[in-house]
């Protein structure tokens, strides 16, 4: 977003602060070659060796997207402007990665309606707090580049409107797939990752080491990645076949030798749930090991950018070592054109697969919506979207009704305000796995969500 387009009070207060102003990075989409440039520059010049430095560790564009967090707090092509408090935000996040910390806090309001349901209430209301960080601790730039920094991430849920914390929209319809994806079984803090991270070789290396949410860095998507602005069902947000833990002590390791290929490892041993500690439970007898390649295009046969990733998997539990094999793709659809389309597609071992032991996730995204059709020439960051989803369960202690469930998905996001979203979304599901009642269940859901 050029500067001059900026209000004042959003503006960096300095040149130095205009030099090190970086966007905040969307996963599963490499940067565009602006964004690239600007991270080039910020490098030049810089000491060969610096504690909390102010500028990104050097990486290459696809693992940037993954592990790198930005320091802008507007995003482009609101309804209204400005809110007055977006000043005093800007500036301490501008602050705070002058000092090496560059972070994203979202706290996302959310309604449920359920038109039947299989035990509980009809009307949920949710509240999420998400708070991911990394802090640059030092950069050791030149032949030998390396730098290494600290990731975490910490979460708090809260019911809303006097309902108790143990109901859900998953739980009260009885369905396999979550209809609010970040919406966990526990209520109150929760830190599904605190690990050390390291690059190395200029960036084509990146290794984190310690308490790793697995889906911050595989399965990533452009189109349907983030239960706060795109897809709210979880098949649409990540695979439900792919096993990829978080809370528990785990790997993860990172490397793209070129800007086309990529490739991603990681592994996890535990038994720990959200808002425990990763020792609780623990046994080396309960691990997962996902790969993940992936091929990059600026242009696939003149229909623009795609990715495409295939992601093999094998895991221990229960004392059954069984593996699988997921698919995830993403794909513009023509050059310059707001359309585009994604796929999950998977399979695995009933014993060890995330919660479906087949699955299939795939949807059209049309970014603009509003510009395109002339209403609102203004809204260039709105978002609408189409999606469906087919899953059969993994083992489970729960009775299964129904071995095939169905669901229909489609939201719109606006762009009400350059730091805050607003979201309706609509699902219609049919078989719910764990529900007698084959349906269908519609599911209305409201979102308000603040991107500080």
């Amino acid at each position: 977003m050029p500067v001059e387009s900026l209000p004042q009070g959003l503006r960096p207060r300095s040149q130095t602060g205009l030099k090190y102003q970086t966007p905040a990075p969307q996963k599963g989409i490499v940067p565009s070659p602006e964004v690239q440039e600007k991270l080039q520059s910020m490098q030049e010049g810089q000491p060969a060796f610096e504690w909390f430095p102010a500028a990104p560790p050097h990486l290459m564009p696809y693992l940037y997207s993954q592990d790198e967090l930005g320091n802008t707090v507007a995003r482009p092509g609101p309804l209204i402007d400005v809110f007055p408090l977006e000043p005093l935000v800007q500036g301490a996040k501008t602050w705070s990665s002058g000092q090496g910390l560059r972070y994203s806090l979202q706290q996302t309001f959310t309604y449920s309606g359920m038109s039947d349901v299989m035990q509980g209430d009809n009307d949920l209301g949710n509240y999420n707090l998400d708070l991911a960080a990394k802090w640059a601790v030092f950069d050791r730039r030149g032949d030998l580049s390396t730098a290494g920094w600290l990731s975490t991430q910490i979460q708090y849920q809260s019911a809303l409107g006097g309902v108790g914390q143990t109901q859900s929209v998953q739980g009260n319809i009885g369905s396999l797939t979550n209809p609010l994806q970040f919406r966990s079984s526990h209520s109150g803090w929760r830190v599904p990752e605190l690990a050390w991270q390291q690059s190395f070789d200029a960036g084509r290396w990146v290794a984190l080491a310690g308490v790793i949410s697995q889906r911050n860095y595989l399965d990533g998507n452009g189109y349907a990645n983030s239960g706060r602005g795109q897809f709210l069902n979880s098949a649409l947000v990540n695979s439900m076949v792919l096993p990829l833990p978080a809370y528990d002590y785990a790997l993860n390791l990172q490397w793209q030798p070129s800007n086309h290929w990529y490739g991603m490892l990681g592994y996890s041993v535990g038994n720990a749930n959200a808002g425990e500690k990763p020792g609780t439970n623990f046994s080396w007898d309960a691990w997962s090991l996902e790969w993940e390649v992936g091929y990059m295009t600026s242009d696939l046969f003149g229909l623009g950018r795609g990715v495409y990733r295939i992601q093999p998997f094998l895991a221990r539990a229960d004392g059954s070592v069984q593996g699988g094999l997921g698919f995830n793709l993403e794909q513009q659809l023509g050059p310059g054109s707001p359309f585009g389309w994604f796929g999950r597609f998977g399979f695995g071992g009933s014993e060890v697969s995330g919660g479906a032991k087949a699955q299939v996730g795939t949807g059209f995204v049309m970014h603009a919506p509003l510009k395109y059709a002339g209403w609102v020439p203004r809204l260039s960051n709105d978002l609408l979207g189409v999606g469906f989803v087919w899953s059969q369960p993994s083992a489970t202690t729960k009775t299964v009704y129904h071995d095939n469930e169905y669901v229909f998905e489609t939201f719109y996001t606006l762009q009400l305000s350059p730091t805050t979203l607003m979201q309706p979304d609509l699902q219609v599901v049919w078989n719910p796995a764990f529900n007698p009642d084959p349906g269908p269940v519609v599911v209305f859901q409201f979102q308000f969500v603040v991107k500080w």
